[in-house]
């Protein structure tokens, strides 16, 4: 079998499976282990998969570019974003974390709600500045473009001083075992220091989402309290998930 033919069923499998394994695939390609490592690191390196210990997972195909993103999935997102409504109650402090998900949680904050906001995120502060209700914090910093948030070290100082009540924490991979990852190192950074300071932790998570994952870690599963995902999948969740304390919405 050619190297090209090789690679393309690895993809294929990725595709079917979310996860491959180099012992398993070493049998039925009558290839070495070697070989197939060698195979994942260069998908690895062109963005196809992600290599981890013994094989490779899927990583998502949700587009880097906020801009990109902003009109896909629409109704999956304003599904979830209905059930993490109500779980917050007037005199809620909240830090919300950028992200199209949590941009749809700020236009269904209802305009008779008492909340102290913290974001990042330049569409969730355009999207809640003319809230009646709301006493709105900007969280400036380094702007990260590709995901029109701010990071770097005024954003680590801010969250430093913060204790909210609930984070709405933007992420775009999940994976049963791998956790929460991200494709950025600093963004991937911030977001762990979000999950730390946060009293309850929420996170929105549609099917392109589910078991993929990137290159830098953020938090485990078990540092999620509410995990919003789409009506079709949460028994998918519920049943064949690793069992964890969070609430499946």
């Amino acid at each position: 079998m050619l190297k090209e033919e090789r690679q393309q069923y690895i993809l294929n499998q990725i595709s079917l499976n979310y996860r491959i394994y180099i012992t398993g695939l070493s049998n039925e390609l009558g290839v070495s282990d070697d070989t197939l490592r060698r195979d994942l690191i260069e998908l690895d390196r062109q963005g196809l998969l992600t290599k981890v210990h013994g094989g490779a997972i899927a990583r998502s195909g949700i587009p880097v570019e906020f801009t990109d993103r902003i009109n896909t999935g629409i109704e999956a997102k304003r599904q979830m974003a209905a059930k993490v409504i109500p779980l917050f109650n007037s005199g809620d402090i909240l830090l919300m974390d950028g992200g199209t998900s949590n941009l749809e949680v700020a236009r269904q904050i209802p305009p008779d709600m008492k909340l102290t906001i913290y974001t990042n995120s330049f569409p969730i502060v355009n999207t809640l500045m003319h809230h009646p209700k709301l006493d709105l914090i900007f969280i400036g910093g380094t702007v990260f473009s590709s995901s029109q948030v701010t990071v770097g070290i005024s954003v680590f100082q801010t969250l430093q001083t913060i204790r909210p009540d609930w984070l709405i924490l933007g992420i775009s991979n999940v994976h049963p075992q791998q956790g929460l990852t991200a494709p950025d190192r600093e963004e991937a950074m911030m977001k762990r220091l979000m999950v730390e300071r946060a009293q309850k932790r929420i996170i929105l998570a549609d099917s392109f989402k589910l078991n993929t994952a990137e290159a830098y870690s953020v938090a485990s599963l078990g540092d999620i309290d509410f995990f919003a995902t789409e009506d079709h999948k949460v028994e998918y969740i519920k049943q064949q998930w690793p069992k964890y304390s969070y609430t499946v919405l």
